[in-house]
């Protein structure tokens, strides 16, 4: 019970206790007032007779009175039962989240746990892992450390007269890288570089036993630079620049006229009718040209066949580009003969266009664009049998 109920019960006990005492305080003072005269005087019976009433109305207030307290203490009675139950249901509450979260930390018991065991798990297998990673690793580097070892012994075996042997090595692998230049992409300016670098060399040896080498390596320089340059870039692109040319070339196009000033408007009919005339004629001419020539026009080119032979001319033009880079002489030729024929179309609707690229294919058609490559392989033997020559006196000592 809270204090607020106690202390409503009390202002209310309190409250009954001067109700019941004002009742008891004028019935007393009528009771000490009347004297035995007035008792036995009718006047005095009278008066008796009207104390009685509000003796009876204090009565019914305290029964008022006695009722609200009885109330108000139902109500207090009330309050604290349902105090106790929502305490106790509280109660049941506070125990079921005690139980709960007993429940929960079991559970995050459990899974930290779980977690553990794999972690430590994991870590014994990457551990594993690692372990034989390593033993891997220290394999392969002593593995690596034997081979150098090897490599240690090797160059120790090799003393100052040695040097020899190696400036033979390096000039037969540059004669070998230049005969494979020139085989492979045709390239005798790297050729040329290659063969000097090797004679270079063997000057640096300085030995009369190589006088033949040096003499092959000599000889296949010289052969080298008799070898004609094509110029692979400069014709492709001359051939680039005449397909890009096929296609402005025009098939047929109507000359242009010059638009003549409108005439003042005539003054009388005669001469509206001549200017009606003249004008009519004009429109006409628009759509008919007549030209005289001395000599017999050939008839233009069927405008339906413009896209056919443009695109005859170009794939004439690149065939010949790819027969340059492929060294194809007779493919070549061939091409810009084909292209020669296709641009002679083009005489009679663009002669200016049409006969300066003639005269330019004509040109590439005399280009050399395959040419015979030398053999430089006489140095390399040579070299070869110097160095068995070399070994074998080796040998023999």
């Amino acid at each position: 019970m809270s204090d607020k109920e106690d202390k409503n019960i009390e202002y209310a006990v309190e409250a009954a206790r001067k109700s019941d005492a004002a009742l008891d305080e004028p019935t007393a003072a009528a009771k000490k007032s009347e004297s035995p005269a007035a008792a036995s005087s009718p006047r005095g019976r009278s008066k008796a007779k009207r104390t009685v009433a509000p003796r009876k109305a204090s009565s019914a207030i305290a029964w008022l009175a006695l009722l609200l307290v009885l109330a108000l203490a139902g109500a207090a009675a009330w309050s604290v039962l349902e105090m106790q139950r929502r305490e106790a249901v509280l109660v049941n509450r506070i125990s079921e989240l005690e139980s709960a979260a007993g429940q929960k930390e079991a559970n995050l018991e459990a899974l930290g746990g779980r977690w553990q065991r794999e972690l430590q798990t994991g870590l014994g297998a990457l551990k594993d892992e690692l372990a034989a990673d390593s033993s891997r690793q220290a394999l392969a580097l002593e593995s690596v450390e034997a081979q150098l070892a090897e490599q240690h012994a090797e160059l120790a075996r090799f003393s100052a007269t040695d040097r020899d042997s190696w400036l033979m090595a390096e000039a037969e692998y540059l004669l070998r890288l230049a005969n494979q230049r020139l085989i492979m992409t045709g390239d005798t300016v790297a050729a040329q570089a290659l063969l000097r670098s090797a004679d270079d060399v063997l000057r640096k040896l300085d030995d009369v036993g190589l006088h033949e080498v040096r003499g092959a390596v000599a000889a296949d320089l010289a052969a080298v630079r008799a070898v004609p340059r094509v110029d692979v870039e400069g014709i492709y692109l001359r051939l680039a620049a005449l397909v890009e040319q096929a296609g402005k070339l025009v098939i047929f196009e109507l000359p242009e006229r010059e638009s003549q000033p409108r005439p003042a408007a005539a003054q009388d009919w005669q001469a509206r009718l001549r200017q009606g005339y003249e004008n009519a004629l004009a429109k006409l001419s628009d759509y008919i040209i007549i030209r005289r020539r001395d000599v017999p026009m050939q008839a233009l080119m069927d405008p339906q066949w413009e896209g056919l032979v443009r695109q005859n001319l170009r794939m004439l033009l690149e065939q010949a580009q790819v027969a340059l880079l492929s060294g194809n002489q007779t493919l070549y030729s061939e091409s810009l003969r084909r292209a020669q024929h296709w641009v002679g179309e083009f005489f009679e609707s663009d002669e200016a266009a049409a006969r300066a690229m003639a005269r330019e294919i004509t040109q590439l058609t005399d280009s050399i664009v395959a040419v015979t490559m030398p053999d430089i392989s006489r140095s390399l033997r040579a070299l070869d049998d110097a160095i068995a020559q070399r070994l074998q006196q080796g040998g023999d000592e």
